[in-house]
């Protein structure tokens, strides 16, 4: 039966495939009509393509899935685009390989440039270990290297640690690490805070803005075009919906003047920073910003809309900065590092968001984090119940208790499968199994009555939205490590929450995340049928066309 709106003369008729409306039943039709920027009718072949005009142009599908727009709910996109004009290291596995990449960037680039780039982990390597100083320096003994580790620390060359005047003579600086060898002598990696000391000395935007170390960032026209870049590669991948987390007053005007501009080719959901989120924080100022922002959660329109405040609690799981009740693997204490905020005033600080009208969006790794974001949470929606779409991010070991909770209350999770595609392969090492097991419990947050948006988190995971899908279903590492079976779900699944999920999680759902007849046409056709995929397949699929407000912005 045609799900129909009343617009009767469509402009793009999708016939002869399956649509996956993602509708209340996950519904599967042939065909799909978009009329202006709108969803018209899904239905039958013969029911869509009766509707057709002299002007309405006719895609066949030819057996192809259609599907909603990606909506990647948590993803840094102005850093992206930063990372993409350098080396992206998503893939490279091994030294040599990287090596090889440092040296052909060096020849694109004038003589004595800084090489940048990022978005490693130690398990993609077949070393299984941090790039160091001398790996860097055989690539590159004259120019400066720093490449960011996908969270917390990053890998600088010899040339780059002169520059920043760093020696076996430098002390750590507050809420940070410089690693050293049994001489004494700096290894090339730098944790933490210490990341800062080479930044400072940087050119560009990757120095400039410090990477959230609240000393300034790039100007306006970077920004725009760091932003532009990063977007532009997003719509290949059949993104057209992102929540950029953390920003400045001068990311969101970067946003602004690129809808005005009429260049946003994706519908944005802003996170003004707030407590935890910078590496450098200025307390009384981010205390007045709530007075400071003349509105609340859900201003703006069907472009660019502020959802939430993000906040941040601890660190990473493998950078060992996560706030949890158990040991790593072949420990016998706890570790202890600085928290990302005062977790003393953490129910304050929720509690004045809340009432304020704000969402907060919370950075939560270790299961203590999020057992105490969840309570403040919990403790200020009690105290003054209201319409909210409060989250938490990441959100690996939710206990019992946080899960009566979240689902007491509708605490929702912004959740990144896609960590285990990049993580998992070095996690037998670093995690006892019941911990690995239990890793992003996707299953059992869906079992719980949980809303979860599946998102990237990039540039700190790979950007493809079908490496996110194949994690969840399989939940394999790119190496082929498994964490089990118990907390796989299915692709339908999945895609819930890669599209009308993420738009529940901002309060969207009422007008995108699902192909429903008068919703926004934001549309996505991938290269076969996603119901006959076998589940080793999907991290292989492949976008064809984008279309985002009725109008084509991608087509491979």
């Amino acid at each position: 039966m045609m799900n129909k709106s009343k617009i009767y003369f469509p402009d793009y008729i999708f016939y002869n495939g399956s649509v996956h409306t993602v509708d209340e039943k996950d519904s599967v039709y042939e065909a799909a009509a978009v009329s202006g920027n709108k969803i018209a009718a899904v239905g039958s072949n013969d029911e869509i393509l009766s509707m057709k005009t002299e002007n309405t142009v006719l895609i066949d599908l030819k057996g192809r899935s259609l599907i909603p727009g990606i909506n990647d709910a948590h993803n840094h996109a102005w850093e992206t685009g930063l990372m993409l004009e350098g080396i992206v290291l998503f893939g490279i596995d091994s030294m040599k390989m990287l090596q090889e990449k440092i040296i052909e960037r060096i020849k694109e680039v004038p003589e004595g440039t800084w090489i940048q780039g990022g978005s490693w982990i130690e398990s993609q390597f077949e070393e299984n270990r941090a790039p160091n100083r001398y790996d860097l320096d055989v690539a590159s003994p004259d120019n400066a290297v720093v490449l960011e580790r996908i969270f917390g620390a990053c890998s600088v060359n010899s040339k780059a640690l002169k520059l920043a005047g760093i020696t076996k003579d430098t002390v750590d600086p507050p809420k940070g690490h410089i690693e050293k060898d049994e001489n004494g002598e700096p290894t090339g990696v730098l944790h933490g805070n210490a990341v800062l000391l080479v930044r400072k000395v940087m050119p560009g935007p990757f120095g400039s803005d410090d990477f959230g170390a609240g000393e300034g960032e790039p100007s306006i026209p970077v920004l725009e075009k760091s932003i532009s870049l990063a977007i532009n590669e997003y719509n290949k991948y059949g993104i057209t919906s992102i929540t950029e987390p953390g920003v400045s007053s001068g990311v969101c005007k970067a946003y602004h003047d690129l809808l005005k501009k009429n260049e946003l080719k994706c519908r944005i959901n802003l996170m003004p920073n707030w407590h935890g989120f910078t590496l450098q924080q200025n307390e009384k100022e981010l205390d007045q910003l709530l007075n400071d922002y003349n509105f609340s959660s859900g201003y703006g329109n069907n472009w660019i809309r502020y959802s939430s405040l993000k906040m941040a609690i601890d660190g990473g799981l493998t950078s060992m900065t996560a706030l949890k009740s158990w040991n790593y693997k072949g420990e016998d204490s706890l570790r202890e590092f600085p928290l990302r905020l005062d977790i003393t005033k953490l129910d304050e600080y929720i509690k004045s968001a809340h009432d304020s009208g704000w969402d907060i969006g919370i950075h939560v790794m270790g299961d203590v984090a999020i057992d105490k974001a969840v309570d403040a949470i919990y403790k200020a929606v009690k105290a003054n119940p209201r319409k909210h779409q409060h989250s938490i991010i990441h959100a690996y070991y939710p206990s019992e208790e946080t899960l009566r909770k979240m689902s007491e209350v509708g605490i929702m999770v912004a959740a990144q499968a896609s960590f285990i595609y990049v993580e998992a392969d070095g996690y037998n090492s670093l995690l006892p199994r019941d911990k690995q097991t239990s890793f992003t419990p996707l299953k059992t947050y869906k079992d719980n009555g949980i809303i979860v948006s599946l998102t990237t988190d990039m540039p700190c995971s790979n950007l493809n939205p079908f490496i996110n899908m194949y994690a969840a279903v399989t939940r394999k590492g790119s190496r082929g490590y498994s964490l089990g079976d118990e907390e796989k779900i299915t692709k339908a699944e999945a895609l819930r929450m890669m599209t009308y999920n993420g738009a529940v999680l901002n309060g969207e759902e009422k007008f995108k995340g699902s192909i429903e007849a008068d919703k926004l046409a934001d549309l996505v056709i991938i290269d076969r049928d996603l119901s006959q995929v076998p589940d080793e397949e999907i991290k292989n699929i492949k976008v064809d066309f984008t279309m985002l407000d009725g109008k084509i912005i991608y087509q491979r």
